[in-house]
């Protein structure tokens, strides 16, 4: 039947205007069948079989929408265009939603939920997601979305930071709408210093925390580095969390992040999957392309996700379209059954292997061109097969893409091209100022038709590629010269808006004035956008290659990067500040300091050097700053100089901090002489003591001259790190040092940074000269400093130290582990990892020895040591104390495992203090060791432990650990003499008691009362005074219960006891150490401290009996003399 007739009869059922289109074509094609027509000829008559016609109705039935009802004719009339939805990816689908509806249900995973997307390409990751993330929203999900160019990798962590902004902005949203506060309930959950302190890195947080000041100096908010930033966003994450909102971040172009913002990713989401609150709420998806190598940071990302035990990770990698696939995205684009669209399926199948980029690009093409158009008689869309399967088509979708720029009109071409140079997206504000850039008008006019042809698409104010490969494509084929004067215009024309060149001489960071730029008469541009464009700028001009630039050229355009590099660094992004800072230095390499561009590049040089310190780079900070140092005076180099000192404590190297830091004092003519004596370190005192007196301590915290200079900064930030560096390597010139910098402070003003120099003298008051009133002196001198300055790191490392090895001598153990929890609060909500890590460390250290339940701190110390994983100089000294517990204890915690074989055991943290020369940390380890020898009762091996820590230089030095083994020893020394050991073990437990005695007397509240009451009972149990004796041990024991040292309490006991059972008095000593273990056992030393007992009661009865076994043969004795004596009886 020929084709006329088919026509016919479609015509005629679509006339009576009963059924609809489809039906009308089924019933047409089926009522023409001729059954002589073989089945593989049928495909091309159009006629069908009975399984063609059950398919149709099926798909009619299950689709009506698709398959049945007539479309209007707008269907028709419309671009069509392809691309718009969702195909071939059931599997994936499935899976990724099971995830997502487990997390509905409540079933949650031991981890955070984490899915990372593979795929070629062009493979359609980003839709795949971005349709799921839709889907999500739709139901209730908050969902934050970012993306990562691929030239933005210097950016990236800014592109997780707006995951999070983002997220904030949506979260206010979604409260909004149910006329509920985020902020009331954000605020519930999470302090406002915190979230003052983030607001630089996240705008939306001035909202939530009052502060909507976007003038606000940002020297007036607190300083957060890279470090800090990791330790802060997981705290504001999952204080988001607890809001019970479900919550997916979306992160696209995975494999364009760097390193530091994948760090960044990393702690964000372990941080979620530790709290099972969190990870009920959260999912994180990531896309990124296949073909990163193995040493890729994504590869080494991935590789630690899946063994993290807090994560549960999900890889998906997508395929190619199937045939079917195909199938199905031309059946419900043209609405149309399998039968018809099978033949055009196949062809662009094999044409594009399945690709699904190349397959939307080849369809649109096809549409464009006009080959499959919409047919009024057919009333459908149609094509020729044959012209399709004869089209030469390119062999890759980008150059596809680039023979599709042919058709475009000579305005379109040259805007398309212009939006290339940007990247993937841009915003509309800026293609506005770029009018005189590219001809016909500028880009605007064009972006219609652009977006209509499924190039790029409009989201808000961004114009956005559809597809990196599409504007890879683009831009690739743009000729070199062409590109190279594009981008130059661009970033020209943008620099001369924002006035750059005004402003691109500026020598020093902190005299940048952003709020004096401008953009040049346009209404299109707010002033909040004016950074982004300094950015842009600059960008633009880096993409031209520096040899065809002329020398002028390159100078103006190393100004323009250090302008954009130091409005990031103001914002903290030291990301994008390092990449500028160093892209103007390398601008300038023929032009290095000469006379022209000296300021300039020691401006550039002191910003690289410090943007890369805060993101731990420490090696290229200290090469940008050792530059410096090489180019400039002495009396110039002080920020460098300091940037050097900070890059040696970072790395851990005290030592070389210290060796670099007495240079630098001498340099700075302060009196530090090659070798010290102890004399001179006592003059030293004596004369910084000399200065002070003219003061009163009020007068002292008042010692401001206003503002402090930026020479004088310089000089009291390094003083304040040689001072760290000095203490941490146990230097013996850490005294004059602290001298040098009060004399400093004394004569030039006390700033905050003469907090830490002040405590420090206070100290050094009590080690070196005994001189406790002074020390106090000192100690409230630093208390009032610290209180009437502000809240930063310098200050918050200053209250740990002035707690932590001064006041403690005059309040009690309490008080002190209070106070550096309240450190501990503050430094946390700043950021300030290092004082917040420090401050919960000691305040654990100091729990111990007031007798804290051991299996709590073991916990406590366990729950530290998860979040300072990335900080492991500090972790070594934390797993010191662990080991020390977990010996006591008689259990084995899985604190080493957290390291991953990185610090495997105390001897390798030993070996490594041995080989950095880290005295504190060798003298912990060590202390350690006597502390646990002494508690099992061995000692022997605690004496000879202890000969080696009073050999270290760094012993002279009181600290409490310290101070406890001086305790520890004088027990040992009297136990030692009433065993018959010598006489000079009295002398050394007297030497002991006379220490404590000192200081018990600062404070009737401090700690060692009890352990000087127990010293002193030893002492006249040695001296045989058994009724002082008795009187002093129970006064101990009273002692150490009142002020809950539960540990002290029961070593008093089992010292109490073993005196009695030495007088013979064994129920008494029965009772005692009944006691001591009980004591023990609340304390959770059972194990060490029981055994001890046990083998003390068991020597104990074993002397019982041996007494009276004595007593038997004794009497036996004296029965047979007197037997012997009596007379016989006469007649015997």
């Amino acid at each position: 039947m020929n084709s006329n007739t088919r026509g016919t009869t479609f015509s005629t059922l679509v006339g009576v205007g009963i059924l609809p289109t489809s039906i009308c074509r089924l019933l047409s094609d089926f009522l023409q069948c001729e059954p002589s027509i073989g089945s593989e000829d049928r495909l091309h008559t159009c006629q069908i079989s009975f399984q063609d016609a059950i398919e149709d109705l099926e798909h009619m039935c299950a689709y009506p929408q698709i398959y049945l009802y007539d479309p209007g004719m707008d269907f028709y009339s419309k671009h069509l265009l392809f691309g718009q939805r969702l195909y071939g990816r059931k599997a994936e689908l499935t899976q990724l939603l099971g995830i997502t509806t487990r997390l509905e249900g409540g079933l949650i995973s031991s981890g955070a939920e984490c899915v990372l997307v593979s795929g070629g390409a062009g493979s359609g990751k980003s839709h795949f997601v971005n349709n799921v993330s839709t889907f999500l929203s739709n139901i209730g999900w908050i969902v934050s979305t970012a993306s990562c160019g691929r030239d933005m990798g210097h950016r990236s962590s800014e592109t997780v930071l707006s995951l999070l902004d983002t997220l904030i902005v949506n979260i206010v949203a979604a409260y909004n709408s149910e006329g509920k506060s985020a902020i009331d309930a954000l605020l519930d959950v999470l302090d406002s210093t915190t979230l003052l302190s983030l607001s630089t890195y996240l705008p939306s947080l001035r909202i939530v925390s009052g502060n909507t000041d976007r003038s606000t100096p940002p020297n007036n908010r607190p300083e957060v580095s890279q470090l800090q930033l990791t330790f802060l966003l997981p705290r504001l994450l999952n204080a988001i969390l607890s809001l019970n909102r479900k919550v997916v971040l979306f992160l696209d172009n995975f494999e364009h992040v760097d390193s530091s913002a994948l760090a960044l990713l990393s702690e964000l989401l372990t941080s979620v999957g530790r709290l099972p609150s969190s990870r009920s709420n959260f999912l994180f998806i990531g896309c990124y392309r296949d073909g990163i190598s193995e040493q890729h940071p994504l590869t080494i990302l991935a590789a630690e996700l899946r063994r993290h035990q807090d994560i549960s990770l999900t890889e998906m990698r997508l395929k190619r379209l199937s045939i079917d696939d195909v199938t199905d995205i031309i059946m419900t684009e043209l609405r149309l059954p399998r039968r018809l669209v099978l033949e055009l399926a196949n062809i662009v199948h094999k044409k594009t292997s399945g690709h699904a980029l190349f397959v939307v690009q080849l369809l649109n093409s096809l549409v464009r061109d006009s080959v499959l158009a919409y047919s009024p008689m057919k009333r459908r869309f149609d094509w020729d097969s044959a012209k399709v399967r004869s089209l030469k088509t390119a062999d890759s979708v980008a150059s596809l893409i680039v023979s599709n720029l042919n058709s475009l009109t000579p305005g379109e071409l040259p805007s398309l091209r212009a939006l290339s140079c940007f990247g993937i997206q841009v915003k509309m504000s800026v293609l506005a100022l770029l009018k005189d850039v590219c001809p016909f008008g500028g880009v605007e006019p064009y972006l219609k038709s652009l977006a209509e042809g499924g190039v790029v698409e409009m989201k808000d104010s961004l114009v956005v590629f559809t597809h990196d490969l599409i504007q890879q494509g683009v831009y690739n084929n743009i000729p070199t010269e062409e590109r190279r004067r594009l981008h130059l215009n661009i970033g020209v024309c943008l620099g001369m808006k924002v006035s750059l060149d005004q402003h691109s001489m500026v020598g020093q960071l902190q005299e940048m004035d952003f709020s004096s730029l401008s953009v040049e008469a346009s209404r299109n541009v707010e002033s909040q956008e004016i950074n982004a464009i300094i950015g842009i700028a600059a960008n633009q001009v880096n993409r031209v290659d520096p040899s065809s630039m002329e020398r002028s050229q390159r100078i103006r355009f190393a100004g323009w990067n250090m302008v954009a590099a130091s409005q990031f660094a103001k914002r903290f992004n030291f990301g994008a500040s390092a990449h500028y800072f160093k892209k103007g230095i390398d601008l300038l390499y023929d032009s290095l300091w000469c006379n022209e561009t000296f300021d300039l590049c020691r401006a550039l040089h002191e910003g690289a050097a410090s943007a890369l310190l805060f993101l731990g780079d420490i090696s290229d900070a200290r090469q940008y700053a050792n530059v410096i140092i090489d180019n400039l005076p002495f009396a110039d180099s002080l920020a460098a100089q300091y940037m050097v000192l900070r890059s040696w404590e970072r790395m851990g190297k005290y030592e070389e901090q210290t060796n670099s830091g007495l240079a630098v004092l001498r340099g700075l003519n302060f009196d530090i002489p090659l070798e010290l004596s102890p004399s001179f370190i006592m003059d030293a005192m004596a004369h910084t003591s000399n200065i002070a007196s003219k003061y009163s301590i009020e007068q002292i915290a008042k010692l401001r001259s206003g503002k402090v200079d930026t020479r004088k900064k310089n000089i009291l930030l390094s003083l304040d790190s040689i001072t760290v560096g000095a203490y941490r390597s146990s230097s013996p010139f850490l005294p004059l040092i602290t001298c040098a910098v009060v004399n400093y402070s004394l004569q030039n003003g006390v700033y905050e940074e003469s907090a830490l120099s002040f405590a420090c003298l206070g100290y050094f008051k009590i080690a070196l000269a005994g001189d406790y009133k002074e020390a106090r002196y000192w100690a409230n001198a630093t208390s009032l400093i610290l209180n009437t300055s502000g809240t930063n790191s310098i200050l918050n490392r200053a209250n740990i130290v002035l707690h932590s090895f001064v006041q403690h001598f005059f309040v009690s153990t309490q008080e002190t582990i209070f106070s550096l929890l309240n450190i501990n609060k503050t430094a946390a909500a700043m950021g300030d990892v290092e004082s917040a890590i420090y401050s919960m460390l000691f305040s654990l250290r100091f729990s111990f020895y007031a007798g804290e339940n051991l299996a709590l701190l073991l916990n406590s110390f366990c729950e530290l040591l998860r979040t300072m994983k990335r900080y492991k100089e500090v972790a070594k000294v934390a797993l010191i104390d662990v080991v020390m517990i977990e010996t006591l204890i008689g259990t084995k915690s899985n604190a080493f495992d957290v390291f991953e074989g990185t610090i495997p055991t105390e001897d390798f943290i030993l070996a490594d203090a041995k080989a950095t020369q880290n005295i504190v940390s060798i003298e912990l380890i060590h202390t350690r060791r006597f502390f646990t020898a002494f508690w099992f009762g061995d000692y022997q091996k605690a004496n000879e432990l202890y000969d080696v820590v009073i050999s270290l230089p760094s012993h002279k030095l009181p600290k409490l650990w310290s101070i406890t083994s001086q305790y520890y020893r004088g027990i040992i020394a009297f136990h030692l003499y009433r065993e018959g050991e010598g006489e000079e073990w009295f002398d050394e437990g007297k030497k002991m008691l006379q220490k404590f005695e000192h200081l018990a007397k600062l404070s009737s509240t401090n700690s060692f009362q009890s352990k000087f009451l127990l010293l002193q009972a030893e002492s006249y149990a040695s001296s045989c005074e058994i009724i002082n004796a008795k009187m002093v041990f129970e006064a101990s024991i009273k002692s150490a219960r009142d002020h809950g040292y539960i540990n002290d309490q029961g070593l008093a006991f089992e010292c109490y006891g073993k005196f009695l059972a030495s007088i013979v008095d064994n129920n008494a000593a029965l009772n005692c150490f009944k006691s001591a273990h009980v004591c023990y056992s609340q304390w959770g030393g059972a194990c060490a401290c029981g055994a001890r007992l046990e083998q003390e009661q068991t020597e104990h009865v074993q002397r019982r009996v041996i007494s009276i076994l004595c007593f038997i043969s004794y009497f036996q004795q004296t029965c047979q003399e007197l037997v012997s004596k009596i007379p016989p009886k006469a007649g015997n």
